[in-house]
């Protein structure tokens, strides 16, 4: 059987497209456009402003299905949900999270089913690369997250961050549409500045985002202070090493005016050392950006975080040399739900 399209794939200029080829005027598309996203709805039946033969229409010729969620898990401290949504057409469930701090609701979206960068700390990518995620299917993480939040009588997501599986400067045209939808003010309203998007450092990909003339937030999964280092835990680094990345950082700042986020892992013995917080020193000294500190997470035992006193040691040396440094606290750790902690399963679906 084939299967329709589901409108959630579309932009809101295709969507009235859409709209004036079924005959329909162009503001038929912006009322489609609240209902999937404001009031989150699963079909056409239930769009009350439009004629009954229009939504017999569009039903015949269009979904506007949502992922189904095949559970949610919340972590024993209450400040993250880790989500499973199945992908139609696919064996497979797509992980993403929800995180709560404070009246901050932070939807951590996917982009990827798996990742083909190869993060030596990351357990993503040990399934490697499966295929890009749609517009409908990013999209609906937040939906799912949203309709989840209303249901036990929360606020729905405040603030995005692409830090979820795979990277979405890889994915970038699909990234771009769902960005659009999530920006806009007749979908889920969410400024610039409450967007971060992730990279493992793919340089091309910050250097279209440059030309969007949009300010979100770029935060880039640096984790060494040297390019043998970084080779060895990020493979992109031998395609696009620390120099050129940094450089485009800067760039990046000169044209948003947004400051650029540096993830660092802290891994035992390795990124930790007095040595690695002169070299970062060297690389992002007077250049204003921040640093975020992220013990690395249960992965590959070949891998420690240091403890606690460690963590805070290395950020106050930071601190002392002049940079802006913080130590991120992983929610969601006991529902492998943090950073570098999220995978995908295949899952059988009956009917």
């Amino acid at each position: 059987m084939t299967r329709l399209p589901n409108l959630k794939d579309l932009t809101l200029p295709r969507l009235e497209d859409f709209a004036l080829s079924l005959g329909e005027q162009r503001f038929r598309a912006g009322q489609i456009f609240k209902w999937m996203y404001q009031k989150r709805l699963p079909d056409f039946s239930e769009m009350t402003n439009m004629p009954k033969t229009l939504r017999a229409a569009l039903s015949d010729r269009a979904s506007i299905a949502k992922l189904p969620p095949v559970r949610a898990l919340e972590s024993s401290a209450g400040d993250a949900v880790k989500f499973a949504f199945a992908l139609d057409g696919s064996g497979y469930a797509v992980e993403s999270v929800l995180l709560i701090d404070g009246e901050r609701r932070t939807a951590c979206l996917s982009s990827q089913l798996g990742c083909g960068l190869g993060c030596a700390f990351c357990e993503t990518a040990k399934m490697g690369f499966i295929r890009n995620l749609t517009p409908s299917e990013i999209l609906g993480q937040l939906v799912g997250m949203n309709d989840y939040q209303a249901a036990r009588g929360d606020r729905v997501v405040t603030n995005i961050v692409f830090m979820g599986m795979g990277e979405a400067l890889g994915n970038y045209d699909n990234f771009m549409a769902a960005l659009s939808v999530i920006m806009h003010e007749d979908a889920f309203n969410v400024g610039a500045r409450r967007i971060t998007v992730s990279t493992a450092g793919v340089v091309p990909g910050i250097e279209r985002l440059m030309g969007e003339g949009l300010t979100i937030g770029l935060a880039i999964s640096l984790n060494a202070w040297n390019d043998d280092m970084r080779d060895g835990l990020m493979p992109i680094n031998k395609k696009y090493p620390i120099a050129g990345l940094v450089d485009a950082a800067k760039r990046y700042y000169g044209r948003t005016g947004r400051r650029v986020t540096f993830e660092y892992v802290l891994i035992e013995g390795k990124t930790d050392t007095a040595e690695a917080a002169g070299a970062l020193f060297g690389l992002l000294g007077g250049f204003p950006c921040k640093v975020n500190l992220i013990p690395v997470n249960p992965v590959d035992p070949r891998m420690a975080a240091p403890d606690d006193g460690a963590v805070w040691r290395f950020a106050d040396a930071l601190y002392g040399l002049g940079l802006a440094a913080t130590v991120r606290r992983s929610r969601g750790r006991d529902i492998f739900g943090a950073c570098g902690q999220l995978t995908a399963e295949l899952i059988e679906r009956g009917g």
